[in-house]
């Protein structure tokens, strides 16, 4: 394959191949801690535990700040936070998803609930917790904790609804003493060598994305149904059929623009420009 190199592989083994994460889950290092601002912040259920996190079994809404939606918009909407158990520590972010799997289902192996600092800097962890202990009358309560130096922990809670379904509410908080805010350019930094586009309700997100010469692109497919990321030249792009929960590294040798599509659905469509 000219002027790219490829790897393939579900998401616990693309963490290990771009060699962006230590053991134990820590992620990407991120110095300083993110600015209590109307950031998005995507989370999901993985298979395993925090130290060892699987694939993406249920995508989750993103969590976002109080009184703004799941892309980081503000909402016209009255919003009612929750009060995790956290002392002091300021609700920064929350999210509600219902999953269509029975608690009981989602105890009887190992799972966790993992947090994201952003969708342009997905491969850096800020939060997560094991999915573990005996439900109260049908709801279980799931510490989140702080990843590398994040600023951020919080509460997961999981309420069986008694129909195969579980909702998941997750309330970030911040140390209440509060925190400098990022600069503007921190996450973009961070996340210029290694950039990850979920695929995710038949789009690409997100759909242009900029690396520089040697950095790399991760699709990950969210969807039950199949996707490829493909140039009109596949010698220059091409990740192959993606199943749900899978995912390929592409890594960008040469500079240019590589615009991009779905082989199974040619109305999806992005872009990746490397310079």
């Amino acid at each position: 394959m000219t002027g790219l190199r490829k790897s393939a592989g579900r998401l616990a083994g693309i963490i290990v191949v771009c060699g962006l994460f230590l053991v134990g889950g820590t992620g990407l290092a991120h110095e300083g801690t993110p600015e209590a601002a109307a950031a998005a912040h995507p989370a999901h259920i993985h298979t395993g535990s925090c130290d060892t996190l699987g694939e993406v079994v249920f995508p989750l809404n993103d969590v976002a700040a109080p009184g703004h939606d799941d892309r980081g918009e503000a909402s016209t909407e009255d919003d009612t936070t929750a009060t995790p158990e956290a002392g002091e520590d300021k609700v920064v972010a929350e999210s509600t998803t219902t999953v269509e799997v029975a608690l009981d289902d989602i105890l009887a192996a190992e799972h966790a609930v993992n947090v994201h600092e952003s969708a342009e800097n997905i491969v850096n962890y800020i939060a997560c917790g094991d999915v573990t202990g005996e439900p109260d009358d049908g709801s279980l309560e799931v510490e989140l904790l702080e990843l590398n130096d994040s600023g951020y922990s919080g509460l997961a809670t999981l309420v069986d609804d008694g129909n195969g379904s579980t909702t998941v509410t997750i309330v970030l908080t911040q140390d209440d003493a509060g925190t400098p805010e990022a600069s503007e350019d921190t996450g973009e930094a961070a996340a210029a060598d290694a950039v990850m586009v979920e695929i995710s309700d038949f789009a690409f997100g997100p759909e242009t994305v900029t690396i520089p010469v040697g950095g790399s692109v991760t699709w990950t497919n969210l969807d039950t149904a199949p996707h490829t990321a493909t140039a009109q030249d596949r010698d220059m792009l091409q990740t192959g059929t993606l199943g749900q929960g899978e995912s390929v590294t592409v890594t960008f040798d040469e500079a240019g623009t590589y615009e991009y599509f779905c082989e199974f659905h040619p109305n999806m469509s992005g872009t990746v420009i490397v310079e």
